[in-house]
C-alpha cells in the first residue's frame, strides 16, 4: 500500500519540553529517519526499525533484505544465461561483489 492509497490525514499533538524534544530528534536522525517516521513507527509497533548502511570499498550501500533478493535474482538470470548461451559473462566477477557484501552483512 503506498501513501495515495493510504494517506495520513489525522494528526496526533504531543508536548514535551526542550531536552525532550532534543533527544527525540537526535535518535530519529541517528537513524535516518523524520521525527514523525521515528515517532510513529515507535508509537505503531513498540520499536524502530531502520535499515543499517554497510561501507563496501569507500562505497557506502543499503543493505537490506530486499537488495539481497534483487542480488540473488539477478545472479538467477545470469546463470540461466549462461547455460542456454554455455558462456560465462561476468559472473564470477558478481559472485566475487556477493560475497563481499553478504560477509558484511
Amino acid at each position: 500500500m503506498n501513501k495515495k492509497d493510504n494517506p495520513r490525514l489525522k494528526q496526533l499533538v504531543i508536548r514535551v519540553n526542550d531536552e525532550e524534544q532534543k533527544a527525540i530528534e537526535a535518535n530519529a536522525s541517528k537513524l535516518g529517519l523524520t521525527v514523525s517516521d521515528f515517532g510513529r513507527q515507535l508509537m505503531v509497533k513498540g520499536t524502530v526499525l531502520t535499515v543499517q548502511k554497510v561501507e563496501v570499498n569507500t562505497e557506502v550501500m543499503s543493505v537490506d533484505r530486499r537488495t539481497i533478493i534483487g542480488l540473488a535474482s539477478n545472479l538467477n538470470q545470469l546463470t540461466r544465461y549462461a547455460h542456454e548461451r554455455k558462456e560465462l559473462p561476468q559472473i564470477e566477477e558478481l559472485l566475487n561483489k556477493l560475497e563481499i557484501i553478504i560477509a558484511k552483512w
